[in-house]
């Protein structure tokens, strides 16, 4: 019995003594572990360490050094609180996690390199050669604080500083560059605020306050969240303002277009690695966008989805993102040769839904494309325009656009169909003494081209594939008509009496384009006054024209030159000149004439016409190309094309 209570009372005496040393603070124990630790921790004499109940570890100052006794922090009056699950699941290799860290004051230097590693003794073997992942605070209050961050997994450098009032209202400031791009954050929140948190902290969201600026941009939030870092329960409002759409993404890792500069608004929640953006309303240059977005930041590979609605969205805001922002780099050129930045579409994916009730060409002559309908998919590094159907003048264009990144040079791919769109609504063309409309009927068009390269020039400078155009119920300019065959008695009386449209029986082209070099097979323009043929090349590679333009009227005209027609030079100087052969030889023929009688002269201009009869846009064979012999045009059909809008094009393969 004696030896019970002996024993008894024994424990007793261990267990107060253990409390009573735990509520002391265990006197002493705190630096000699931090010393026996070999982990660069040092703290005064003054450090009391709790062990029970609520763990946590008070200090006068806490010094961390590095490896090579580089200082990491300094701190004074701290205070480090953690549970013991939270130690075990750190043992076994779950990032390093407190509860709460305060202090009065406190300097910190942190950095990672490229493989995570990092000088703080966070690991729980002590090796500072492994990769490491950030450290989760529940609870961040530091009175007075200063930070150098260098963290190369997050591609942040930066200096901060931040404070807590002792009402709990936080503030920090940051300078420095994300991602490479250089920014100044400024937040406050009304309660103390995490700094990275994990999902199950259940850490009550504190009103929240920040504003990020990028050069000329800006990003403000006001709203609430449980964390800073990890933006845990995000939520509230976003505005943003820049120079460009993708100067604004970059630093976050999505990749958008480059835009003229740009405002945003609307509502910014996240939760579990799910950005979502609702409600949200853009003014672009002067397009107007709206929609609803996602981004999910939780796989291999982030994906971005939606719908993107709106308008008018003008072609000319979208120019930086095909290019088209800047001058050609070689003279004399009009196609854009800015590289794209196309291995940035490598690092996302993306299906967005488009709803836009106009699309801008940009020129007062050209009608807009209203309403525009399609779906934007970005996978693995392959980018395509599904479904694209737009409503142009009456008509209807519809088709499919295939960039595959993965090549070198990248591949595209282009399939588009135009069905009875109304040429004279669409190409608003006026000319003086021509009628109001000189070109009037219903546009069918049938393109299926391929190219490579990284910009726009290199792109249409490499196409191959067909190109069919056809115009249904036209009718052209009679003035415009002999013009082209250089009747200059017909055209006379055409001006004193007024232009008006002649019925078209047939306007078509067929041709294929090479290398960038377009050839039409067949070109021809009919009517019941004359027909006109087209010949030679249009080469999108090195920009030059060479077309040889033949008008052979049908009807009798008292003065006419009846020379072919060559336009040359290039896409952006043009040339039209008359073919010295034909021409010479009517100077000859005039020259002979009139040294027989000086009015015998006139004779060799005089042109009795061709008895040509029309040509049908529907029969079964192909028009010929430009006759450039004296012999009389046989009679010619082109190609047929049905007057129903074809069906789907079937799907191509893949490119591996």
């Amino acid at each position: 019995m004696k030896v019970a209570v002996t024993v008894a009372g024994a424990v007793v005496l261990v267990v107060v003594a253990i409390v009573g040393m735990d509520v002391a603070g265990w006197p002493g124990l705190a630096p000699r572990l931090a010393a026996q630790a070999e982990r660069g921790l040092d703290m005064d004499a003054g450090a009391r360490l709790h062990l029970l109940w609520k763990p946590r570890l008070e200090a006068p100052r806490l010094r961390v050094s590095g490896s090579r006794g580089e200082p990491l922090a300094d701190a004074k009056d701290v205070q480090l609180n953690w549970q013991w699950g939270d130690i075990w699941a750190w043992r076994r290799g779950a990032p390093l996690r407190l509860r709460l860290v305060q202090a009065e004051s406190l300097s910190l230097n942190w950095q990672r390199d490229a493989a995570g590693r990092t000088a703080w003794p966070v690991q729980p073997s002590g090796a500072r050669d492994e990769p490491a992942e950030l450290p989760q605070i529940d609870h961040l209050v530091i009175r007075h604080g200063s930070a150098q961050l260098d963290d190369a997994p997050l591609l942040l450098v930066g200096d901060a500083r931040f404070a807590t009032q002792a009402d709990g209202h936080w503030t920090a400031d940051l300078k420095g560059k994300l991602r490479g791009q250089q920014l100044a954050l400024k937040a406050e929140a009304g309660a103390g605020l995490a700094l990275l948190a994990p999902a199950d902290a259940g850490l009550a969201p504190v009103q929240l306050r920040a504003e990020l600026t990028q050069r000329d941009g800006r990003i403000a939030f006001a709203g609430t969240a449980a964390s800073l870092l990890d933006a845990r329960a995000l939520d509230g409002q976003l505005q943003v303002r820049g120079n460009s759409l993708a100067d604004i993404a970059r630093p976050f890792g999505i990749t958008l277009p480059s835009t003229p500069p740009l405002e945003l608004s609307g509502r910014l929640q996240h939760a579990s690695g799910v950005w979502q953006l609702g409600g949200a309303r853009a003014r672009v240059g002067r397009s107007n966008l709206a929609g609803d977005f996602s981004f999910d930041t939780r796989g291999k590979r982030p994906m971005l989805s939606g719908v993107l609605r709106g308008g008018p969205l003008r072609l000319a805001d979208l120019g930086p993102a095909v290019g088209a922002d800047a001058p050609p780099s070689r003279p004399g050129r009009v196609l854009p040769d800015r590289p794209l930045d196309l291995p940035s579409l490598s690092t996302m994916d993306a299906r967005v839904a488009v709803a836009l009730s106009q699309l801008d060409l940009g020129s007062a002559k050209l009608a807009p494309l209203a309403p525009v309908n399609t779906s934007v998919v970005l996978e693995s590094g392959v980018l395509t325009l599904e479904n694209f159907n737009a409503g142009v003048a009456g008509g209807e264009l519809a088709g499919q656009v295939r960039l595959d990144t993965r090549p070198t040079p990248p591949l595209w791919q282009v399939h588009a169909d135009v069905r009875g769109m109304a040429i004279e609504q669409w190409f608003k063309f006026q000319a003086k003494s021509l009628s109001e409309h000189p070109v009037t009927g219903r546009m069918r068009a049938d393109i299926d081209v391929q190219g490579h390269g990284g910009s726009t020039a290199a792109l249409l400078g490499s196409l191959n594939g067909p190109v069919r155009l056809q115009l249904d119920k036209g009718s052209i300019s009679h003035l415009l008509t002999e013009a082209t065959g250089l009747d200059l008695a017909q055209g006379l009386g055409i001006l004193l009496r007024g232009d008006k449209n002649l019925a078209l029986n047939c306007a078509r082209l067929d041709g294929n384009f090479k290398a960038g070099v377009l050839r039409p097979r067949s070109a021809v323009v009919d009517n019941r006054d004359s027909r006109i043929d087209i010949d030679g090349r249009i080469s999108l590679a090195d920009e030059t024209l060479d077309l040889r333009v033949v008008a052979k009227p049908k009807d009798f005209s008292l003065l006419t030159l009846r020379s072919p027609v060559r336009v040359q030079g290039t896409l952006g100087d043009p040339r039209i000149a008359l073919e010295g052969k034909a021409l010479g030889g009517k100077a000859i023929a005039a020259i002979a004439l009139g040294a027989l009688a000086p009015p015998a002269a006139l004779l060799a201009f005089i042109d009795p016409g061709e008895d040509l009869p029309p040509v049908s846009c529907d029969g079964p064979a192909a028009a010929p190309r430009a006759d450039t012999s004296a012999k009389p045009a046989v009679a010619a059909s082109a190609a047929s094309y049905p007057a129903a809008r074809r069906g789907p094009a079937p799907q191509r393969q893949r490119q591996p």
